[in-house]
């Protein structure tokens, strides 16, 4: 069961970043969902994997789109990235150090900086394109 579906408000207008931003829903799904099943750490491990690979992936994907349309608030998203990417990557190493993970916790701290990214800044890309 999907805790988060995809809204039209979501959209940037651009299909790919559109995309993207639905697989990144879809993977943060997953993290809650492992909530509520049996904890398999490998599970747990290849989860946030997946979710900082693909985030890595998608945060590329539109900083090269931003840069070829020359958007004035690139220095300010990639910024954002980047320090979103610290504070995951933190989070991994916790639970590796600890051996556990709150998933609610992280779940929280993915989805608001998440949805407020896609609705603050993501948002004004649809004036570039």
């Amino acid at each position: 069961m999907a805790l988060i579906k995809w809204k039209n408000e979501y959209s940037v207008g651009v299909t790919k970043l559109d995309n993207q931003h639905k697989k990144i829903i879809e993977i943060i799904n997953q993290v809650i969902g492992q909530q509520f099943s049996i904890q398999n750490e490998k599970e747990i491990e290849e989860i946030l994997n997946n979710l900082q690979n693909y985030i890595k992936e998608h945060f590329q994907t539109e900083e090269e789109y931003m840069l070829k349309h020359h958007y004035s608030g690139y220095e300010e998203q990639k910024k954002e990235h980047n320090q979103f990417i610290d504070r995951l990557f933190e989070a991994q190493k916790e639970h590796f150090k600890n051996g556990h993970l709150t998933s609610i916790n992280l779940f929280n701290f993915v989805w608001d900086w998440f949805s407020q990214h896609i609705l603050i800044l993501d948002r004004q890309l649809r004036k570039i394109g």
